[in-house]
């Protein structure tokens, strides 16, 4: 195996890691920004994809960095605020709106933006609605 192939193989593979794994927002974003699929993710995280609507929550108090929770819909009846198992959750989004900022970026002059500052600029508009 060369080199080349053997980067994007453990590139992937930690890319992949992460989805079994907590993860904040940067890194959700990173997932799919790097191919990965709604389909696997739900499949990883146990979340049907067939939901009207998945859900993505962060552990509150509400941190840039704190890790995800993703529900269906019809758990959280739409909740603003989720609990499971002891943890409290604050919903930020569903996924759809997720994956259309990351096509819109895609097809802009912003390509170049980063992991995190995405997470910042998302986080910040949740922020704003609050």
């Amino acid at each position: 195996m060369d080199s080349y192939t053997n980067r994007v193989m453990n590139k992937n593979e930690s890319i992949f890691k992460a989805v079994r794994n907590n993860m904040n927002l940067s890194e959700l974003i990173n997932y799919f920004r790097n191919g990965g699929s709604y389909k696997e993710f739900c499949q990883d995280q146990s979340v049907d994809q067939e939901s009207e609507a998945v859900e993505i929550y962060m552990e509150q108090p509400l941190e840039l960095n704190n890790t995800l929770a993703f529900f269906e819909i019809e758990t959280t009846e739409g909740s603003l605020e989720f609990v499971k198992d002891g943890v409290r959750y604050y919903s930020l989004f569903g996924f759809p709106y997720l994956i259309s900022v990351l096509e819109e970026i895609k097809n802009s002059d912003h390509q170049d933006l980063a992991d995190k500052d995405i997470a910042e600029l998302l986080y910040n508009y949740v922020m704003s609605k609050e």
